[in-house]
């Protein structure tokens, strides 16, 4: 899909965390408050997402539509039926005005607001028995957004990023190449509305985290535990490290539990406050279930399997 030819670059970066009124609306315009803000002095829609939007029955979403992911993006009106005009109108016409959807995530009241990417409107459709601010049952419209960038990975580079000479795959590889790809990045973006930040350090913008299955990829029993974004959580690479190889856990209620096995001089050096019993924050339900896995079946056994450390020092992403 080609991206629309307009003079104005983008002043973001994918992952990265803005200010709204200084960083967002002094640069492009568009009203300071409210989920969406068409500007008139420049080419952007502006859109905002986020937890605080469900108090008026917005349930932004993603889901994977014929290979590809898609953003459900619930349109503006906080009371009775949304209607097709002002912000709504707006996306749905963008590109016939030749104007860019731009989306931002808020993080919470008086924080950041984290860069998504750009969009293109593919469809609405209406859903109906929707509450609205004060409870009554309404019409909402939701939009369908595509990202213009279909492999969403702002998530921490790899260390060797240099090309790798192209393998020449069977249709079939191929294929399922495409599928893994597509089904990583509705976790990543999924992940997304379930946690903010690195519970151990505290990091948000996504160019310095990753996103870390709970339950590892390998071990999920069917493919709705690999795109569950309660499956993940948003580690520091290093904190990523300790977790994915089961130096350290969590308990239901946020408990950090650091291995007995770990060597004092890595825990000393490391540069993260692995102090045992330390609270990181509460879990969800569904977020619990695959704690336990993690608690049984990789804290303190996944280090021990590894048979040779040094071939993990050095990895080159294949997929």
């Amino acid at each position: 899909m080609p991206r629309l030819q307009l003079p104005t670059d983008l002043p973001f970066e994918v992952g990265a965390l803005y200010n709204r009124q200084r960083d967002v609306h002094d640069r492009l315009g568009g009203k300071r408050q409210g989920g969406i803000a068409p500007s008139t002095s420049t080419p952007f829609v502006i859109l905002f997402t986020g937890a605080a939007g469900s108090q008026h029955g917005y349930r932004d979403h993603w889901e994977e539509e014929d290979g590809e992911n898609i953003l459900h993006y619930y349109g503006e009106g906080q009371s009775g039926d949304m209607r097709d005009s002002h912000g709504n109108r707006a996306i749905r016409a963008h590109l016939q005005q030749n104007r860019r959807l731009l989306i931002f995530q808020s993080l919470g009241k008086s924080k950041p607001y984290r860069f998504l990417g750009e969009f293109r409107f593919v469809h609405a459709y209406e859903e109906h028995d929707v509450p609205d601010t004060h409870g009554a049952l309404r019409k909402a419209i939701v939009f369908k957004l595509k990202p213009i960038e279909n492999d969403f990975s702002p998530f921490d580079k790899a260390i060797a990023d240099s090309e790798v000479a192209q393998i020449d795959l069977s249709t079939t590889v191929s294929q399922q190449v495409r599928e893994i790809r597509v089904k990583q990045s509705l976790f990543k973006r999924r992940l997304l509305n379930v946690e903010k930040q690195c519970r151990l350090t505290g990091v948000a913008d996504l160019r310095f985290l990753r996103a870390s299955h709970i339950k590892p990829w390998s071990k999920c029993t069917n493919g709705s535990e690999r795109v569950d974004g309660a499956n993940g959580l948003l580690l520091t690479p290093h904190a990523d490290l300790l977790f994915d190889r089961g130096w350290i856990t969590f308990e239901n209620d946020g408990a950090l539990v650091r291995s007995g096995q770990l060597p004092a001089n890595v825990s000393s050096r490391i540069g993260l406050n692995l102090t045992n019993g330390r609270r990181c924050g509460g879990f969800d339900e569904k977020q619990k279930a695959y704690l336990e896995y993690h608690r049984n079946a990789v804290f303190e056994t996944t280090f021990e399997k590894m048979e040779d450390p040094l071939s993990d020092l050095i990895t080159l992403e294949m997929i």
